[in-house]
């Protein structure tokens, strides 16, 4: 056996001669691993035989059949095992001249490169993922710098008035406005440890049985016994309340999140409703408001991460809360949808199905 019989022999790439139709004349057997196929089984075919239908369907044909029908040229594509996988093989063209045999145009190496690639897409996940923690980082520095510091110098002003007048009325006044600004700085430090929890993946799912009537019950009591709440909350059950496998702590976050933005963005005497809909395989609850309402180029927005409306900069908050929201419900494979029109308020919808 002669030198160029060992080497055919024994490489562990795919090595072919093309004809000028880019026909396979001669494969090595190295064929039965890169391709699945044995070698006398490829000639009179071409490599572009075996290329998977979706790799085809992304591509432009034309162009992708060019690649490969130019010598010179090295082209990665996607294609269907013989033993039934996809993998990423990479071909190098080199083109023949002198070499006495008109029937051999071209020669093609082939390997499979099909680790590498899932190993660059692993890498590229990575760094997006690197990415979006950065630019968390970022707004919650930029988030927490700004919004922050208005309760802190309500807080701070407070304190200033009462050193100087210490009747009765106004130190009842002062401590009132303290009291909502410390709720206020809470609220926004929960959805921060929330939002951290989520983005790096440290946010436990703990089902149990749910009672959301009660959950909802709880939080308007809650709103009428603040003193701070001025609109008119009310309740609605269609159907036969029943208790659903949920995260607690999930659920009347995903609740009081909903019916605290449907009374924050709503005038003094306006109704707040809250439905809920028990059907045989899922939960539907919307919350209801007659508010601002959000601008149609805002709908598509508002459960991302710190985004805010245009039309709610004099209304305090961080823009974290409903992107939270959307984390949880997916959490419980459920769905939130928005309807909204500005001036005439807003409806968030959210579906869970039982689990």
């Amino acid at each position: 056996m002669n030198v160029f019989q060992l080497i055919a022999t024994h490489t562990t790439d795919l090595v072919c001669l093309h004809d000028a139709d880019n026909t396979i004349r001669f494969a090595t057997p190295s064929s039965m691993r890169v391709l699945g196929y044995k070698a006398e089984t490829l000639v009179g075919r071409k490599l572009t035989d075996f290329l998977s239908e979706d790799f085809i369907n992304e591509m432009d044909f034309t162009t992708l059949m060019r690649f490969f029908d130019q010598p010179g040229t090295r082209i990665r594509y996607q294609i269907n095992h013989g033993e039934g996988r996809l993998r990423w093989l990479e071909t190098t063209y080199t083109e023949l001249e002198g070499i006495g045999n008109v029937q051999y145009r071209s020669l093609s190496t082939t390997r499979d490169i099909t680790e590498s690639v899932h190993l660059t897409e692993d890498l590229m996940n990575a760094l997006s993922k690197e990415q979006e923690l950065s630019k968390f980082k970022t707004n919650l520095y930029s988030v927490a710098s700004h919004e922050f510091k208005t309760p802190l110098a309500v807080i701070q002003a407070n304190i200033e008035m009462l050193k100087v007048k210490h009747t009765p009325k106004m130190i009842n006044l002062g401590l009132i406005t303290m009291e909502e600004e410390v709720d206020r700085l809470n609220t926004m430090i929960m959805d921060m440890l929330e939002l951290k929890k989520l983005t790096t993946g440290r946010r436990n799912f703990n089902l149990s049985k749910v009672d959301f009537v009660q959950i909802i019950k709880e939080l308007i009591k809650e709103h009428q016994e603040s003193g701070t709440n001025s609109c008119k909350l009310s309740y609605q059950v269609l159907g036969e309340s029943t208790e659903f496998q949920a995260d607690y702590s999930l659920i009347r976050y995903i609740f009081s999140n909903l019916l605290g933005n449907a009374i924050k963005f709503s005038d003094p005497g306006s109704e707040v409703k809250v439905m809920l809909d028990f059907e045989k395989d899922d939960l539907e609850v919307s919350f209801i408001d007659h508010g601002i309402g959000i601008p149609e180029e805002d709908q598509s927005k508002v459960f991302q991460s710190f985004y805010r409306g245009s039309n709610v900069s004099n209304v305090p908050g961080t823009g974290v809360g409903l992107s939270i929201v959307s984390e949880f419900v997916k959490l419980h494979k459920g769905k939130i949808k928005l309807v909204s029109e500005v001036g005439k308020g807003s409806t968030f919808t959210l579906s869970l199905p039982k689990l």
